[in-house]
């Protein structure tokens, strides 16, 4: 016993310390007099912590090959409480160690030993060290708690203890090197695949069916440590400290999670809750990651079954809406590129249509999360590929396909992305985005065109008016449906002048087409007014007046040459109910009494007459046995006629009402067969389409002459600029031409040439000048008089003159030889500013209004009023706008040429016989 004590006598001091923590009987548990004396020696000599550690370690794997189970916890609970107070660079080498006396109870079979290493591991995550080691793995750490969370024991509580050690193991993994860089790199896919995996395996077999909040977060319980409830707060937080590099290497083992597992079934639901937590948790400018690796995932598996692709869309739909998902990456257009090519081998398959149902409700999910800007691009993108597949495209043989259902579901998915979009600028809508739209939406079925209709309309309805707008037979229908009107900004110029045109060409040939349903004309109805109250003007009211007119006479022009009536009776009733809705429409819009009495005349004289001819009857299903024949006087009042719109609009400021005299034009820019009869680009501006509307003016007179009232811009483009002929028409007339030469004598040829234009243009400026020459001269003044030269200039030349009695002329020139310049006086900049003390007085509004009314009395046109007072058509134009200066003279010649007084008291009269002379 004494050399015992000889020996421990001899032991160096820590091992000393170390020896005297353990009791006589280890059920006492730690000495804690001797462990404070430990501590205090292993800070004040920090040196000596790793030969502490060394010694501890020695002594733990003893008992536990001795199975003295006591010892063990002590020699735990010592580490521990050495481990939280010692604070500097020398803990690493008492954390390796520490750590082999971790590993070494996992390692054993006691599942008190994994615990009590567990817990000790989870409490030095928890600690901040002062420096990194570069050398410390903890490779099997992680495959230790891995497969602690994939236990498979018999006894439920046994596995439930070993899977939550399992995760608390794994989260203190996760703290302790995912946010040092200097750690190892636990974002290899080597532990990735084990700790993802793993944390998966127990949120996905928790057996407590917790209730989630929206976010994904657990709601929460009274039995906080569960492993599932443990397991996703460790998935988020690894998730919460990936980089942008790290995110691919934690999402990619959820995904192959959920393929080994077979998690992609159709109700989804741990799928999408597990990428709800992936969504929130990763910083919020990497979640266009997540959407690119599903979209990845979703081409990798494209042989899979279609329930296995669907709820992989499914997800997608979930997770993109989250807010921290603001855009869904910066390649949109790639995004939506992969969907529709999915689209296009869905069509090439059988027994698609969940698949199907799902890409195109995961498209409009998608654009729903993106700016309008972006989603015209992506409506753009997708009616261009709509577009080729109608027409089709040529492949390297030269054949031409075309694939009708895909453009179909083209038109789906657009109608699906069109529910996201709010219209605010209509100048924002390209030629790129409409003139196929508008092409594509004459060319396809009725179903099809339905879907381009309701996508015209979304983009047109800019006030929301489209679900206000019904049926109406009355104006006090159109009065209760609180329609929202916007005028035509400066921003919609560029609309206005290039897109509209083609609009009104496409809402012609759309109304004619004899295949339409109920719906398709309630669409182009509401499409037409939707247009109207977007861009509201008084020149709006009149292009769309005019439009409702000529669609009104196509339908009585079909029926008259129809061979058999009844065949297009359904089709023409159709139509005249739906113009009657939009004249009703168009006439409350307007604001303007008469022109919405005659409409109102109109509708009752059709309810009387006519009833079936009503928008309640034609264009809601009924089956009802319709008849036009009607004597003329009958059916002018059923139908509308541009004599009497005209006269209700006279005199209305706005309104252009000469084009109710002049046929309907409306530009044509679609694509046209060039001379080799190939598609190719044509001038827009030169090719139009005229549409009568029944009115009783004719293009051409008897005796050719067309009448100076039809001269409009637009006919002499088409006179001046003749369509390009063929090759072959262009070699008959040169052949023509040179017959011509050798048959006929030279004088003729003489005779028949064109005077040169150079010699015409050298003869009129040459009458020009003499003109100007003769006038001057009138005056006294030679305009090419000069000096005769040597002229006396200097003052002693004049007085010589003088004293010889010679004529003399003498000039002042102001301000001559010296350096300033012309200034404008202060009245005269006074005057330029038409200030209120120097104003120009202009021509009252009231006189304006009494020479429009005259000249519309004499049926002129303000070129033709200018033109017979010898006055340039602007001065009409200000004098009917209350801007010119009054002139006696020009006030004379209108007064003569309208016939009205328009100065004295007399003004508003006819002018008598005395007062003309």
């Amino acid at each position: 016993m004494a050399g015992c004590v000889c020996c421990s006598a001899l032991k160096p001091r820590y091992k000393r310390l170390v020896d005297n923590i353990f009791p006589s009987s280890p059920e006492k548990g730690l000495v804690r007099s001797e462990m404070e004396k430990l501590t205090y020696y292993a800070v004040s000599a920090p040196e000596k912590l790793d030969r502490i550690g060394v010694y501890l370690a020695r002594k733990l794997t003893r008992d536990i090959a001795r199975h003295r189970d006591k010892a063990v916890f002590i020699a735990m609970e010592a580490l521990n409480q050495l481990l939280l107070a010692c604070h500097a660079q020398q803990i690493n080498l008492f954390v390796e160690s520490f750590l082999r006396m971790v590993a070494t109870l996992l390692e054993s079979a006691n599942a008190e030993f994994q615990a009590l290493g567990t817990h000790s591991f989870e409490k030095f995550s928890k600690i901040e060290e002062d420096t990194a080691s570069y050398h410390r793995r903890y490779d099997f750490f992680v495959s230790k708690f891995s497969s602690m969370c994939h236990s498979n024991q018999q006894d439920n509580n046994i596995r439930l203890k070993a899977q939550l050690n399992g995760v608390q193991g794994l989260r203190g993994v996760i703290r302790k090197t995912v946010s040092d860089e200097l750690q190892v790199n636990i974002w290899e896919k080597q532990h990735m695949d084990k700790i993802i995996s793993s944390l998966l395996y127990i949120m996905q077999n928790d057996t407590n069916d917790e209730k989630h909040n929206d976010d994904g977060s657990p709601v929460p319980k009274e039995d906080s440590e569960h492993p599932s409830s443990l397991a996703e707060e460790s998935f988020r937080e690894l998730l919460s400290r990936a980089a942008f590099a790290n995110v691919p290497a934690a999402v990619s083992p959820a995904l192959s999670h959920m393929d080994n597992h077979k998690l992609w079934t159709p109700d989804s639901t741990f799928a999408i809750k597990c990428f709800k937590i992936i969504m929130y948790s990763v910083q919020g400018q990497y979640s266009h990651l997540i959407v690119k690796m599903l979209l990845d995932h979703l081409d990798n598996h494209g042989t899979e079954k279609q329930h296995t692709r669907a709820s992989i869309l499914q997800v997608l739909c979930a997770i993109v809406p989250i807010p921290s998902s603001a855009a869904i990456g910066p390649s949109v257009i790639d995004v939506f590129n992969r969907l529709a090519r999915h689209l296009k081998i869905s069509t090439e398959r059988l027994n698609q249509k969940d698949f199907v149902n799902a890409l195109i409700e995961t498209t409009g999910v998608l654009a729903g999360v993106v700016p309008d800007y972006q989603k015209l691009e992506i409506i753009t993108f997708y009616i261009t590929k709509c577009q080729e597949a109608i027409c089709g495209s040529e492949d390297g043989e030269g054949m031409i396909f075309i694939d009708k259902k895909f453009a179909s579901l083209l038109l789906q998915s657009l109608h699906r992305i069109s529910k996201t979009y709010h219209a605010s600028n209509l100048s924002t809508l390209s030629s790129t985005l409409l003139d196929p739209l508008l092409k594509v939406a004459l060319l396809t079925d009725p179903s099809e065109r339905l879907l381009a209709h309701n996508l015209l309309i979304s983009l047109f309805d800019r006030n929301q008016n489209e679900s206000r707008l019904t049926l109406v037979s009355s104006q006090t229908d159109v009065e209760s449906m609180g329609l929202v009107s916007s005028a035509a900004s400066k921003y919609d110029a560029d609309f206005l002048d290039r897109r509209l045109p083609s609009i009104y060409h496409w809402l012609f040939e759309s109304f004619k087409h004899d295949d339409n349903s109920i719906n398709n004309f309630m669409s182009l109805y509401k499409c037409a007014l939707v247009l109207c109250l977007s861009i509201f003007s008084p020149d709006i009211i009149t292009d769309m007046t005019c439009l409702t007119l000529a669609v009104q006479g196509a339908a009585i022009e079909l029926l008259n040459n129809a061979n058999q009536p009844e065949d297009v009776i359904g089709h023409v009733s159709q139509v005249l109910a739906s113009t009657a809705s939009i004249m009703l429409v168009l006439a409350h819009l307007s604001a303007i009494p008469e022109f919405q009495h005659y409409v109102n005349q109109v509708m009752l004289s059709r309810n009387s007459i006519a009833p079936q001819l009503m928008p309640e009857h034609a264009l809601t299903g009924q089956k009802t046995r319709i008849s036009f024949k009607f004597e003329p006087e009958a059916l002018s009042k059923v139908i509308f006629t541009s004599t009497a719109i005209y006269d209700a609009l006279v005199g209305r400021i706005g309104f252009n009402i000469e084009k109710l005299n002049q046929p309907f034009l409306a530009n044509l820019p679609l694509d046209t067969l060039s001379s080799e009869g190939k598609h190719g680009p044509i001038d827009v501006e030169s090719i139009n389409i005229s549409f009568t509307m029944g009115r009783e003016t004719s293009v051409t007179l008897e005796d050719g002459v067309t009448p100076a009232n039809t001269i409009t811009y637009q006919y002499l483009k088409q006179v001046f600029i003749k369509p390009p002929i063929s090759r072959k028409e262009q070699m008959a007339k040169n052949q023509k031409v040179a017959d011509h030469i050798r048959s006929v004598p030279f004088e003729q040829l003489i005779a028949e040439m064109k005077p040169d234009p150079t010699i015409e243009c050298k003869k009129w400026y040459e009458q020009v000048i003499n003109t100007e020459a003769n006038s001057v001269e009138d005056e006294g003044i030679d305009p090419l008089s000069k000096p005769a030269p040597g002229a006396a200039k200097s003052n002693q030349a004049v007085n010589a003159a003088l004293r010889k009695g010679e004529d003399v002329e003498t000039r002042q020139k102001f301000a001559a030889g010296t350096n300033k310049k012309a200034v404008t006086s202060k009245n005269t900049a006074k005057l330029d500013r038409e200030t209120e003390e120097l104003h120009h007085e202009t021509i009252s509004l009231s006189v304006g209004r009494l020479i429009q009314k005259g000249r519309q009395q004499k049926q002129l046109t303000q070129k033709e009023l200018a033109t017979k007072i010898n006055e340039k058509p602007q001065v009409i134009n200000e004098y009917e706008n209350g801007k010119a200066i009054p002139n006696n003279q020009v006030m004379g010649k209108i007064e003569r040429a309208i016939g009205i007084k328009l100065r004295g008291k007399d003004k508003g009269h006819p002018m008598t016989s005395s007062s003309k002379k």
